[in-house]
Order: structure tokens, then C-alpha cells, then sequence
């Protein structure tokens, strides 16, 4: 027997079951814990690197030269900034983590070497992420394409 995953059809099935607890219904409720971890995840994982990056522009640094501070790889330093599932060292968060002189455990939560289930620590993670992205004005071209977009978007 092949077991149907998708969380939408899982829901569904659930619903036509009064959400009762019986085979389906227990199974939604594993699928929404699991994509609310994600969620959280994520939001550590971006507030990870936005800390990275914004510390290496305070510093007015290079990644190259931030990489010889910390005294790690650069193609690791890369990877954390471009790939959402690369996991670093627990070398290079402690590493940072001295640079930044910040306890090294938060940073191994940040990074999802390590997991809690602290509302107010994923909370916090979150808004970090949500802030720390650089608010700029959009060019012409920005706000041509954008207006053209939610033009065809109303028009459908």
C-alpha cells in the first residue's frame, strides 16, 4: 500500500472524517506540527544569515576577509548564504559565534543544528528576519513592472 502524503489531500481526508483522531485525522495533525517546525525553521535559518551578513557589513568586511576573521572556509560561508538546507559546522557556528560575542548555543539554534521549542526564541528569530532585510527605494523599472503586474493580476 502506498501512503498518500500530500498535506492537502491529508486535510481534506481528515475533514470528511469530522477531524476524529481515526487513521486520517491523526495524520493532519502530525502534517501541521511538521509544517509549523518548518516554519519556525525557517525563520531561524534566515535570521542565521542576515546576522552573518549584516555583522560582515557593519565590519565592512568581504565574505572572503569575514572568512580568515573566523578562520574558516569561505566555501562554507557561501554555502550558509546560498543554500537553505546546508547545515554548517558546529566549528564554524562557535566560531561566529566568538566574533559576534554571543552565546554559541542561540547560534546553534539559529543555524538548526539544534532544535528547543522556545515560542519567544523563534518568535524573536522571526522578527529578526523580518526587519533585517534593507528597505530601498524600487527604480523605475521596479515600479513599471510592479504596476504591471498587478494590473494583469486584477485583470483575471
Amino acid at each position: 500500500m502506498k501512503f498518500n502524503s500530500d498535506p492537502n489531500w491529508l486535510k481534506k481526508q481528515a475533514a470528511l472524517e469530522d477531524n476524529c483522531f481515526v487513521s486520517v485525522g491523526g495524520l493532519v495533525s502530525s502534517v501541521e506540527e511538521l509544517e509549523q517546525r518548518t516554519q519556525q525553521a525557517t525563520a531561524s535559518r534566515t535570521a542565521f544569515v542576515n546576522l552573518l551578513d549584516l555583522t560582515r557589513r557593519k565590519h565592512k568586511l568581504t565574505w572572503e576577509q569575514l572568512s580568515q576573521k573566523l578562520d574558516v572556509d569561505l566555501a562554507e560561508l557561501i554555502e550558509i548564504g546560498n543554500d537553505e538546507t546546508y547545515k554548517p559546522t558546529p566549528r564554524t557556528v562557535t566560531q561566529i559565534a566568538h566574533f559576534l560575542n554571543v552565546p554559541a548555543e542561540k547560534l546553534f539554534i539559529l543555524s538548526g543544528l539544534v532544535r528547543v521549542h522556545d515560542r519567544y526564541f523563534q518568535e524573536a528569530a522571526l522578527r529578526f528576519a523580518a526587519r533585517s532585510q534593507p528597505v530601498r527605494e524600487l527604480s523605475s523599472e521596479e515600479q513599471e513592472a510592479l504596476k504591471e503586474y498587478v494590473k494583469f493580476l486584477c485583470e483575471r
